[in-house]
């Protein structure tokens, strides 16, 4: 497999030490590791459980009469003749260390007596410490052999080895060499095996492969595919992300069955693309789809072996490379398999260019939250074919063990056998559940069924959910309500005004506005903002201090037919200015004291202070829905995001959207025209579309703490009992704020809570008190 160095460079962690190669034990050779060996060694110094991330362990499995001694012969065979397999490393990962041929001794655990559970109990110990056993890189051995005897003339043999020196190509090598040494031991007449290749030279020689004109341009090529913005995946996951990188995982198998492996070849065999690049051009666009992103970073391994024929070659060879592609959703599959065929031989034909080296050539941020660059991977072994079994007498079966750690997020390493395809997934377990990477290789199951039966199908119309799951999943929803879809998010508020104008609706301080207040303010805003050409599709920015005037505003900015962009005066001017000139506002309400703060070039900047008088002689009718009113669809309210990741980003929401969702919170959790909802929540946060508008759309009363109060849990409570609020929402920290202050609680209250994960702690604590 691939490996991905750290965020430390070699020279950093590099150790002064003496060091005598031959204090271990007869040495044969010592020469310099390659580049790809010293990126995983720096890997492994970050602790065991990165080291533990490079552990190789796979099983033979053989059916029949075995002839143990024979198989340990040809074991200390094998080992003798692969200089790899011998090797240990310097302590500063300079130099590999080819330790003179000696015996080998295969552990054997004798498992013939026991049955059922306490055979699987017992197996699965063997395999567990075969990952989880690190390998001591300075000392060795890096090559490990544990036979295990079953029931019924059935052996698994379990061969380990770190990555450093073994990697997949080696496997095909080991298991097909092992069957003829075998062979060899119990008297068949087999050809003698070719002469083995020499790691170690060729680890000299890669020293001057390295010095080639070659490099130079490998490396323009890699350069060039990420000249641009270098993309972050963004795989939805089940839990938060941790603050520093973590390796625990688990694997998930999925099979393919015969005749989609057979449509699968097939079909690209028709557009002249292999399998490994129909399968991986099928994985990209299952990325795509459930990241939403069209621009995808997938590595692959690329065995080195394969290009410099060595066949026969067993150690670490291989090279991640990071293939980018550009997916377009709208395009046929059949575009995107063409695509991935050429982005796969295009990175294959510069294999040569080491990843740590790009990454040090990009200078690529790191996040020790992430990997850099590649957090998926998609492989594909050899087929271990009939004549790859050259074990006389036996059946055999070959399959790689999982691993409790894994370098990256998912790993998918596609595996042929019998003529099926089997899926096998490494997911870090820190991010993601099973029943995620289940539900996603059934998706990627379905995409290439689909895409089989219709490669001219645009990538976003191929199904992700068979026919079965798509039945299972309309069941489950609940029947469909009836709803107006052509209403408009604030005419829940002018039906009620019309319903009971003389009701309270805002509460602010000591300031109280009934239905028809707020619709008089609203209404005269609202012809104001018209006569400055403000129609339909307008944005009008809101930098307002929290009172009655602000939701007044808000009203009469959607009456005018426009959609608001709230801006919190509080916010830095360089973000304000930013989202200012991203949303082109044709107009912004503010105050006096804020008004200095924005220049919309032109376009008016309209202090309340100084609009009073032009406001009196506004009409307070009602505008309604004239030519230049909103449609459902046109946009409501745009809110940017916190620009944690880069620039804030504007979200546009639409009438209907939220039309939608006021109409299924009145439903539940419930609100009545006696309630009374505190809103907390700055009007630049999303959620205060539910305050605000909510209790608006029953006849409720809606009151507007200070930001004050919101930071002062003492003065929250006070507010909760003198208001005698009877809803609130807000977040888990506002929550916890409260209850540190001391309060007791309402058993007539209804806390909503939203915006942050709830800690469970907290959440008993509301319980409690609601």
């Amino acid at each position: 497999m691939g490996i991905v160095a750290p965020s430390r460079t070699l020279a950093e962690v590099r150790e002064t030490v003496d060091y005598d190669p031959f204090a271990g034990g007869p040495i044969d050779r010592v020469v310099p590791t390659t580049e790809p060996q010293r990126e995983l060694w720096l890997a492994s110094r970050l602790g065991d459980e990165a080291s533990l991330a490079y552990n190789e362990s796979v099983s033979l499995h053989f059916e029949g009469e075995l002839d143990r001694h024979a198989l340990a012969r040809a074991l200390e065979s094998l080992h003798r003749r692969h200089d790899a397999l011998r090797s240990r490393f310097s302590p500063d990962g300079e130099s590999l260390c080819v330790a003179r041929a000696a015996g080998f001794d295969t552990a054997i655990e004798d498992f013939s007596a026991l049955a059922g559970e306490a055979l699987d109990a017992a197996v699965e110990a063997r395999l567990e410490a075969s990952v989880d056993t690190p390998f001591d890189l300075v000392h060795g051995p890096l090559f490990r052999a544990e036979l295990l005897c079953l029931p019924g003339a059935r052996h698994r043999l379990v061969l380990s080895a770190h990555h450093i020196v073994c990697d997949g190509w080696s496997w095909w090598v080991i298991v097909r060499e092992l069957g003829s040494l075998y062979a060899q031991e119990i008297g068949h007449a087999v050809e003698p095996l070719p002469a083995p290749g020499v790691f170690s030279d060729y680890a000299m020689s890669r020293d001057e492969a390295e010095a080639r004109a070659t490099r130079a341009g490998d490396e323009a090529f890699w350069t060039s595919c990420f000249k641009d913005a270098i993309p972050i995946l963004e795989l939805p996951l089940d839990r938060p992300r941790p603050a520093r990188r973590t390796s625990s995982s688990r694997r998930y198998d999925h099979m393919l069955d015969a005749d989609l492996l057979r449509d699968v070849r097939q079909m690209g065999a028709r557009r002249g693309s292999s399998l490994f690049a129909t399968l991986l051009s099928g994985f990209a666009g299952l990325v795509s789809r459930l990241s939403s992103q069209d621009d995808v970073v997938v590595g692959i391994p690329a065995a080195g072996q394969s290009v410099d024929g060595h066949d026969g070659l067993v150690g670490h060879c291989v090279n991640l490379l990071p293939l980018r592609f550009a997916v377009a959703a709208d395009a046929p599959f059949e575009a995107l398999l063409a695509a991935g065929q050429d982005v796969l031989l295009d990175a294959l034909d510069h294999q040569r260019y080491t990843f740590g080296t790009l990454l040090q050539k990009l200078k690529v941020g790191r996040d020790p939250a992430r990997l850099p660059l590649v957090s998926v991977m998609f492989n594909i072994d050899q087929a271990l074919d009939q004549e790859a079994n050259r074990f006389p007498g036996l059946g055999l079966e070959f399959d790689c063990n999982p691993r409790s750690h894994e370098n990256f997020e998912l790993s998918i390493n596609a595996v042929q056998a019998h003529g099926r395809l089997r899926l096998e997934c490494q997911y870090n377990t820190d991010l993601f559940d099973e029943a995620t990477i289940r539900r996603w290789m059934s998706a990627y199951e379905t995409l290439l069924r689909q895409a089989t039966q219709a490669p001219g199908t645009a990538l976003a119309d191929l199904p992700l959910v068979d026919g079965d799951a798509m039945r299972e999943l309309r069941d489950l929803q609940p029947p469909a309500v009836p709803h107006d879809r052509e209403r408009r998010m604030h005419e829940h508020f002018e039906r009620q005004c019309d319903l009971d104008p003389g009701r309270i609706a805002v509460r602010h301080g000591d300031t109280a506005w009934t239905y028809l207040d707020l619709e008089s303010r609203a209404n005269r805003i609202a012809h104001l903002l018209r006569g400055q050409g403000v129609h339909a599709g307008s944005l009008v920015g809101l930098a307002l201090e929290r009172g009655p005037d602000m939701l007044a505003c808000l009203l009469g900015v959607l009456k005018a037919g426009a959609g608001y962009v709230p801006l919190d005066p509080k916010f830095p001017t360089e973000r304000l200015a930013y989202m200012a000139g991203d949303a082109g506002l044709s107009a912004l309400l503010t105050h006096e004291a804020s008004a200095s703060l924005f220049d919309l070039r032109g376009r008016p900047v309209l202090a309340m202070e100084r609009i009073e008088a032009s406001l009196a002689d506004a009409p307070a009718t009602r505008l309604g829905r004239d030519a230049q009113a909103a449609l459902p669809d046109s946009v409501a309210y745009v809110i940017y995001t916190s620009g944690s990741t880069g620039r804030p980003k504007g979200v546009q929401v639409p009438h209907r959207a939220v039309d939608n969702f006021i109409v299924a919170m009145q439903r539940e959790p419930g609100i009545h025209a006696e309630d009374r909802l505190l809103a907390v929540t700055t009007l630049s946060f999303d959620i205060a579309v539910l305050e605000l508008m909510l209790p608006l759309s029953v006849g409720a009363s809606v009151v507007i703490a200070d930001r004050d109060t919101v930071m002062d849990g003492e003065a929250l409570q006070a507010m909760l009992s003198r208001e005698r609020i009877s809803l609130m929402q807000a977040t888990p920290s506002t929550w916890r704020l409260l209850v540190d202050a001391g309060w007791q609680g309402d058993a007539g209250l209804k806390a909503l809570c939203g915006g942050e994960p709830l800690p469970a702690d907290l959440a008993r604590a509301l319980l409690s008190r609601t």
